[in-house]
């Protein structure tokens, strides 16, 4: 019996940091391949059943979501059973630091309407370094669903995130999980499976700002 028998298998994810461009918009994010961020499925094990494409600007950050199954349902006592879209950023992109920080921001976002918001930060701290959790009304977040697919715009304004200034700080830390009813979720850059992603920013990946 070998001494690293009883040890986790390693992902190939988990030996490089996942970043990607993201590029400046003006106006509504379009689905335009340039803002389309690369797919880490492959390297996570994963089916990959979404695009997700993203942009910024100074006032917000922005992300449209290709959900390639049918919308089922939401479950409120646990969104992850249902279709959901979470959203993980680091305004400083901190990945020295093990523990979620005041620039980290954890955001869930729903297909449909829920206690009459689409969208809410759920951000659990686990030290004194903490932020106010933003107005779920403040929160951007519009839904299109079809027979066998449905699509979602979603817009974080710049007051809903903590220490967000992209003139100075030109990199994000970032990461999503998109759950699905009844199946395996899709995650960038870092899984849930391995890692409770929610508490470790450090596993994050990066989004790194381009102005043109």
């Amino acid at each position: 019996m070998s001494l690293f028998d009883d040890l986790p298998s390693l992902s190939p994810v988990q030996f490089f940091g996942i970043s990607s461009d993201c590029f400046y918009i003006r106006g509504s994010l379009k689905p335009d391949k340039n803002f389309l961020l690369p797919s880490t499925s492959e390297l996570l094990a994963e089916e990959p059943f979404a695009d997700v494409y993203a942009g910024w600007n100074v006032e917000k950050l922005a992300f449209l979501v290709y959900v390639r199954t049918p919308f089922q349902k939401i479950e409120e006592s646990d969104f992850r059973k249902g279709d959901s879209i979470e959203i993980f950023i680091d305004t400083r992109d901190l990945k020295s630091k093990g523990a979620v920080s005041r620039f980290c921001h954890h955001f869930v976002f729903f297909p449909a309407q829920m206690q009459n918001f689409c969208g809410r930060e759920v951000t659990r701290f686990r030290e004194g370094d903490m932020h106010r959790l933003c107005h779920p009304e403040d929160l951007q977040a519009i839904p299109h669903i079809e027979e066998n697919s449905y699509r979602m715009l979603i817009e974080i304004p710049a007051h809903c995130l903590h220490g967000y200034d992209p003139l100075s700080f030109s990199r994000l830390g970032f990461t999503y999980r998109i759950n699905r009813a009844g199946g395996p979720p899709q995650h960038f850059a870092v899984s849930s499976e391995e890692y409770a992603i929610e508490q470790h920013p450090s596993t994050w990946g990066t989004l790194k700002l381009q102005r043109e």
